[in-house]
């Protein structure tokens, strides 16, 4: 029986760039590395916890991942815009949705969105 969620793992034909976009325009704390910094990078928040690791897909002969979605979740969403446009990140429009949450959308090299949210209310309507 499965027990539990552990990574999602990306392959990259750039991996070395696509950790670097992780790691340094999106702040993504790296968790550990299987291999070294360019490869087998785990990308998290807590320890113990699902990861997102990407993978050289030409070091290990795989095909690149299909295009995945990313959802990542920010304090002040008008804030972290901000710094990503300071650091050249194109940025769709942001936009309040009814059910609670404050979005904004990216993709990094690979082609993968990446979703950044706020959440405004719960869904009951009442703000955070």
């Amino acid at each position: 029986m499965i027990t539990g969620f552990y990574c999602t793992n990306v392959f990259s034909e750039h991996a070395k760039e696509l950790i670097d976009f992780y790691r340094e325009v999106l702040e993504i704390p790296v968790i550990k590395t299987d291999a070294d910094d360019s490869n087998g990078v785990y990308f998290g928040f807590i320890e113990n916890a699902p990861t997102l690791c990407i993978w050289d897909c030409k070091v290990f002969d795989a095909q690149p991942t299909g295009y995945q979605s990313f959802v990542f979740q920010t304090d002040n969403l008008e804030l972290t815009m901000e710094s990503l446009k300071k650091k050249g990140v194109a940025l769709s429009e942001a936009v309040r949705y009814d059910w609670g949450t404050y979005e904004v959308r990216l993709n990094d090299m690979d082609g993968n969105e990446i979703v950044i949210m706020e959440i405004v209310q719960d869904f009951n309507g009442i703000k955070n």
